[in-house]
């Protein structure tokens, strides 16, 4: 009898731990679990475009459909952060809607949840695909209309998300060729895989990376792995000149490696707000050495004792490196993300991110790792947005870090960005932006240097203009729909006005500017209507006395994607800042 009773025991327990594991399960899924999920991938031009116009126009959709390879259902699903079962949960939802829309092959992404009369979820993802065949010229046109190189890829091969890009860039020697592959899905899994090839003047470069990044906001693994070897010139712009640009060639061989990892916490939810703690570990390698000579693409070399000046000056200012550094690394997110239509684009949907977040990087390079560069590297990367009054959105991003040499106890190699940028939503036409930025660098052992002119600094001077070691700019500008036609393309406009001034701040054949203005518009325009990617064809024109016509600058360049929290802040600075520093961003964060 006590055997039986204690079985029976047992057994009433079992049940009654079932029960409430039952209950706990149907208390998380307050919102029911999903039953089913469907996929749907929507071509370029819907099913009956190609009836609904005629002429011309339906030829057109009818052949870019032919041509284009739809995204598969399976790399779709892949991408999910859900599967059938799961508690239909808000942030798994919203966060697989936003990782989708992020690739560049998709013109829209949407994720619908229909509640059945159990309880229960059906889930609809919906996908658009956008042109992912590219052919972009490069132009120049100061001094005449010249084309400078091409660049021919897909970025959704066979429809499974690869990237396969061939570029060809014309240079004064030896021509640029570079191939580029990446594939978000290695191997049918969720990790990433890129591979670059290049063939320049100085030599080969070649770099590979495979990588489990943090996925959106709800990933709580990631590791990376890379590798560079690189053969190349960093190029230096010597003087001042509208008329014509003198050039520096620093050759330089550069290796690296990386490794590394990071953990986050559960994601918690605050309101629509995600909080996440991150921390990681990664082991960085580098050893770059540089030629004891410069190259230049100028006669302004040709004066006796002018090249050797100029070179010893160049030895002077950059020394070589060869280190071992581990870097601990630590983080927090407190973010959420709201959808507009056109903030940077025309008429494509792009996510806000609001909120906070903040990054940390400590490294250190000890003597005892037996190498011959030995300091301490600091880091960190601080991001803030928010929603200031209805369709007024601001954001804050700042990074910089710093070396300290064991040997000598000084700071070396400071690096400062700082972005600040507001977007008004007026209408569904018309968005303004205001935008301030500052970048610098000081005491400078690698090769470094900044330029103020350019389509996205003051877009009136050419891209060489003021050479220098810090540099700030206030730009404004409104951006407008003008119209569409059908649904082949979107036409727009950009009007602008921008304030900066450069400083040579200690830097290598850096020049002080003075304070500089420009002003211009631009035609914008995306293909197929309704792509993310925009292209702008700009007229810029400098706001000093005595300008010519022959003083217009025109430039096409590719708008980036509203990505404030991710993006580099400044790509020219990103050329000289520490590799650990660049992998721990683009992995770990």
């Amino acid at each position: 009898m006590k055997a039986l009773a204690s079985h029976t025991a047992a057994i009433v327990l079992i049940l009654l731990f079932a029960l409430e594991l039952r209950a706990q399960s149907d208390e998380e899924c307050q919102d029911g679990r999903i039953a089913s999920i469907q996929i749907i991938t929507e071509p370029i031009f819907a099913e009956g475009a190609a009836d609904s116009v005629n002429g011309a126009l339906s030829k057109v959709y009818a052949a870019a459909n032919w041509l284009h390879i739809e995204t598969r259902e399976t790399f779709v699903r892949r991408e999910l952060l859900f599967r059938e079962g799961d508690c239909a949960e808000r942030l798994p939802l919203t966060e697989s809607e936003r990782i989708l829309r992020g690739f560049r092959f998709l013109e829209a992404a949407s994720v619908e949840s229909t509640q059945r009369p159990d309880g229960d979820v059906d889930v609809t993802v919906t996908t658009k695909d956008d042109w992912s065949l590219r052919l972009e010229p490069r132009f120049n046109f100061g001094g005449g209309f010249a084309v400078t190189g091409i660049k021919v890829g897909d970025s959704n091969l066979d429809g499974r998300g690869r990237l396969v890009e061939l570029s060809y860039i014309l240079r004064s020697g030896q021509d640029d060729v570079l191939l580029s592959y990446f594939d978000p899905q290695f191997l049918m899994t969720r990790w990433d895989f890129s591979l670059g090839v290049l063939r320049g003047g100085a030599g080969w470069t070649v770099g590979q990376a495979v990588a489990f990044p943090f996925i959106g906001l709800v990933g709580r693994k990631a590791a990376f792995q890379n590798a560079l070897y690189s053969e190349r010139e960093f190029r230096y712009v010597v003087g001042d000149s509208k008329e014509s640009t003198t050039e520096l060639l620093l050759p330089t061989l550069q290796k690296t490696f990386g490794l590394g990892g990071g953990l986050r916490t559960r994601p918690s939810l605050l309101g629509r707000s995600t909080r996440l703690w991150s921390s990681g570990l990664s082991l960085s390698y580098e050893d770059t050495r540089y030629s004891s000579s410069v190259f230049e693409d100028s006669t302004f070399l040709s004066s006796p004792g002018v090249a050797e000046a100029i070179g010893g000056a160049t030895s002077a200012s950059v020394l070589p490196r060869n280190s071992l550094r581990l870097n601990v690394l630590g983080g927090v997110r407190w973010l959420d993300y709201v959808k507009r239509e056109g903030v940077s684009t025309l008429r494509a949907v792009e996510d806000i991110a609001l909120g906070a977040s903040a990054d940390v990087l400590v490294g250190a390079a000890p003597e005892w790792f037996g190498l011959e560069d030995s300091h301490v590297l600091l880091g960190f990367d601080l991001y803030g947005g928010t929603r200031v009054r209805g369709n007024w959105f601001s954001a804050l991003r700042m990074n910089a870090e710093a070396r300290r040499d064991l040997d000598t106890g000084k700071w070396r190699d400071r690096y400062a960005a700082f972005l600040w940028t507001n977007f008004w939503v007026v209408s569904s036409r018309s968005t303004n932006e205001l935008t301030a930025s500052y970048s610098a660098g000081w005491k400078t052992t690698v090769p470094f240097q900044l330029t103020l002119g350019g389509p996205y600094r003051l877009g009136g001077y050419s891209l060489d203009r003021f050479p220098s070691g810090a540099r700030a700019v206030l730009r404004l500008e409104n951006r407008y729909n003008l119209t569409r036609l059908g649904k082949l393309i979107d036409f727009g406009s950009v009007v602008f006005f921008d304030l900066g001034e450069a400083w040579s701040n200690g830097a290598l054949f850096g020049v002080d500017s003075g304070l500089r203005a420009s002003a211009g518009i631009g035609l914008r325009f995306a293909v197929p209507a309704g792509s993310r990617q925009t292209y702008r064809l700009q007229i810029g024109i400098p706001l000093d006395d005595g300008v010519n016509f022959g003083d217009f600058v025109f430039s096409l360049s590719i708008d980036r994607l509203l990505r404030v929290e991710t993006d580099l802040i400044d790509p020219q600075l990103a050329r000289s800042r520490d590799p650990a520093i660049r992998s721990a961003g683009r992995f770990l964060k």
